[in-house]
């Protein structure tokens, strides 16, 4: 898996979990790609209709964005919302390994009693793919939703915390190839 971190600042509007976006920057094959900014997903990029219908916002001012694509055949939903909390889990063990207690529920993590993640999975023909945002700042997020951010639990340097994370995630997925090249089936 290629494991890429942008040095440009990207605003997510949705529009970065579409297939094959990794390779319009020349990254081809399974990746995880991370960036930071802002987001303010659209509506015709929302991909949780619940939210949609809802008119609900998905905004904040500043994030470390995560995108990964894994490419299978056929590609999987079931398998991409698998990914999705293996992806958050990753996410919460970098958290403790720093001292900070998150907790989970489903696909978001919360410190403190305040949202810290935004998660979605879908799959397209060929791939399975996932976002998950965490919130760098509180600045900029829905009022009506109580949030959590890496600058108030002294995370400073987003790019290693993130190379973390992506370390982890890799080291899961590889584990889980490797189990599965050595098992004989039933």
């Amino acid at each position: 898996m290629i494991s890429r971190i942008l040095p440009d600042t990207i605003k997510y509007d949705g529009s970065q979990i579409a297939p094959l976006w990794a390779y319009g920057m020349g990254i081809k094959g399974d990746s995880i790609v991370i960036f930071r900014g802002a987001m303010d997903v659209t509506v015709e990029n929302m991909k949780d209709i619940e939210d949609r219908e809802a008119g609900k916002s998905i905004k904040g001012d500043d994030l470390i964005h995560i995108i990964v694509e894994r490419f299978d055949s056929p590609a999987s939903m079931r398998l991409a919302y698998y990914m999705q909390r293996l992806l958050i889990i990753c996410v919460k063990d970098v958290l403790e390994r720093r001292g900070i207690r998150a907790t989970r529920n489903g696909d978001d993590l919360f410190v403190n009693g305040g949202k810290l993640t935004v998660s979605i999975a879908s799959a397209g023909v060929s791939s399975e793919k996932i976002h998950c945002g965490i919130n760098i700042t509180t600045r900029g997020t829905p009022p009506e939703v109580r949030t959590a951010a890496l600058e108030d639990s002294g995370i400073k340097d987003w790019e290693t915390f993130a190379r973390e994370i992506a370390e982890v995630f890799i080291h899961e997925i590889e584990d889980i190839d490797g189990d599965i090249v050595k098992t004989k089936s039933l």
